[in-house]
């Protein structure tokens, strides 16, 4: 049988371009080692010639550059050589020619300047991997195609041979099985780190989406929805937030029901500008449909489309009662925090005017299962927007427990900022209350 080429000492050829020296300098400190060979460009000329010259496995081009910009020359290397993975550095104002890049360059993913190095190494060791895994399927297949016409070519007398060449066969399918599988895990955990990615711009709230996800998901499973349609919901909820990057900070930091006629309708948009950022990428299409739906009424009073009852995706229906319940406790739309009991009420009182009643009853009989001494809900949050006067359930650095149930003062958040510095893994779980809201 042909064996798959497994070389553990492969070195990773990476381009960066950008005609910022000092973000190429950057760049190159951070993937300096034994695994990488890295290229520098100054522009999309020189990085589409270093194409030429060099078998390159991953480019990290920046947005704006004079002459060639980043989506153009991802284009461009997408076209002659389309099995490199392309990852876009961008800002917050390039939103439009960043989905013209996923759209047109076929990138793997984009990343905002200025960059967080332990999730930028993240994201590109998983796209490196998931390159491998997609080479060493293809090569899978090929021995797959051999294999078969040797079987055509044997004859009756052969049948030793032929058992044979069916067990290596069965072997072959059992390694793209578990190859398939593995490509399917990578992509789940690129999903959860663009939504961390998505929580670290000012004004998102942070901790939000993994809450959501995790919340909808188990709302979803009582409700009986197949594997399928639960994966779709949590992909849904890790992505929720999407089309606020788009959003000035001015909507961000204001409580729905302050803002004027304009505003509001500006800013329940982001539904629709989030699934356009996704409707592209096959395996989130059904989770950007669910987005899109996030502010249709189960009276049908909502938007875009004014759908009603059962018109309405179920998962649509549970992302928004989830998603409305943590809302109202950091008080995001009402302008004022407030207490658990007080949004089970509210709650109650918009059973079929906003939510769905099924739904209500389901999500609040979860909080009820769940209930503690304390029953108010724990985010994780981003180290970006930590602040004094929040309460620590649990402030984890490498493993070990730091801090637990503490009230964080401002020396207690210049301790944990200073730790973060020289940590693996930090972990930032808040209890959410009444009296406090989380930035």
């Amino acid at each position: 049988m042909t064996e798959l080429s497994q070389d553990t000492h492969t070195i990773a050829n990476l381009l960066f371009v950008d005609d910022e020296p000092n973000v190429l300098k950057a760049l190159r400190r951070l993937f300096r080692g034994a695994e990488y060979q890295v290229y520098m460009a100054e522009g999309g000329a020189d990085g589409l010639e270093i194409l030429q010259q060099h078998p390159i496995d991953l480019i990290i081009s920046d947005m704006r550059m004079p002459h060639m910009d980043g989506a153009e020359f991802l284009t461009r290397a997408a076209e002659r050589w389309p099995d490199c993975v392309r990852i876009l550095l961008t800002g917050y104002a390039d939103l439009e020619s960043t989905i013209a890049a996923v759209n047109n360059g076929k990138i793997y993913s984009y990343f905002s300047k200025p960059w967080e190095d332990n999730e930028l190494k993240i994201l590109v060791n998983n796209a490196l991997e998931q390159k491998r895994l997609r080479e060493e399927r293809r090569q899978l297949f090929d021995i797959i195609n051999r294999q078969n016409q040797e079987l055509k070519e044997l004859n009756a007398g052969l049948e030793e041979k032929v058992e044979k060449r069916t067990e290596q066969l069965r072997k072959s399918l059992q390694m793209i099985d578990q190859a398939h599988d593995a490509l399917k895990k990578q992509y789940a955990d690129s999903v959860k780190v663009f939504a961390k990615t998505i929580e670290m711009r000012p004004g998102i709230k942070s901790g939000h989406a993994k809450y959501v996800a995790e919340n909808a998901r188990e709302v979803g499973r009582r409700l009986g929805m197949d594997a399928a349609a639960l994966k779709d919901l949590v992909y849904a909820g890790l992505l929720l937030q999407i089309g606020k990057m788009s959003l000035p900070d001015s909507l961000l930091n204001q409580s729905l029901l302050s803002m004027n006629s304009l505003q509001r309708k500006r800013y329940l948009n982001h539904a629709l500008e989030g699934q356009s950022l996704l409707k592209g990428l096959e395996p989130l299409h059904n989770a950007a449909e669910l987005i899109a739906a996030q502010y249709e009424h189960f009276d049908g009073s909502g938007q875009p489309l004014g759908l009603s009852g059962g018109e309405i995706p179920l998962g649509a229906r549970i992302l928004m009662l989830v998603r409305d319940y943590i809302n109202y406790l950091d008080g995001s739309i009402t302008g004022t925090a407030m207490t658990t009991e007080q949004v089970k009420a509210r709650l109650r009182g918009k059973k079929t005017k906003d939510y769905d009643p099924l739904v209500v009853d389901t999500f609040l009989a979860l909080l009820t299962d769940s209930e503690t001494s304390d029953e108010r809900p724990i985010i994780e949050i981003s180290w970006t927007q930590l602040k004094p006067g929040m309460e620590a359930a649990e402030i984890i650095c490498n493993e070990v427990l730091y801090l637990k149930n503490q009230i964080l003062s401002e020396k207690n958040v210049e301790d944990i900022l200073q730790l973060r510095k020289h940590a693996k893994h930090l972990i930032l779980r808040i209890r959410m209350g009444s009296d406090q809201q989380n930035s």
